[in-house]
C-alpha cells in the first residue's frame, strides 16, 4: 500500500499519541477511532431508527385498540 504524508498540528500530534496503544502505528490510532466514530454513529442512527418504529407501533396499538373496543 503507498503512503503518504500529512502535516499535523503539534497538539494533534500530543492527541494521537495520548490514545495510542502500545507500539501503534499513528496510521493505525487514525484507522482504530476512524473506525469507532463510523460504529458510534451506526449505533446512534438504530438507536433513532428503532425509536422511530416503537412510535409507530404504539400508534398502531391505540389505533387497534379503538377499533377494537367496540360493545
Amino acid at each position: 500500500m503507498e503512503t503518504t504524508t500529512i502535516k499535523v498540528y503539534s497538539t494533534t500530534k500530543n492527541a494521537l499519541d495520548d490514545v495510542r496503544q502500545g507500539q501503534e502505528t499513528y496510521d493505525k490510532v487514525i484507522s482504530r477511532l476512524i473506525s469507532q466514530n463510523k460504529k458510534k454513529n451506526l449505533v446512534k442512527e438504530l438507536v433513532e431508527a428503532y425509536q422511530s418504529k416503537a412510535k409507530d407501533d404504539i400508534k398502531i396499538a391505540k389505533e387497534w385498540d379503538a377499533v377494537s373496543d367496540v360493545d
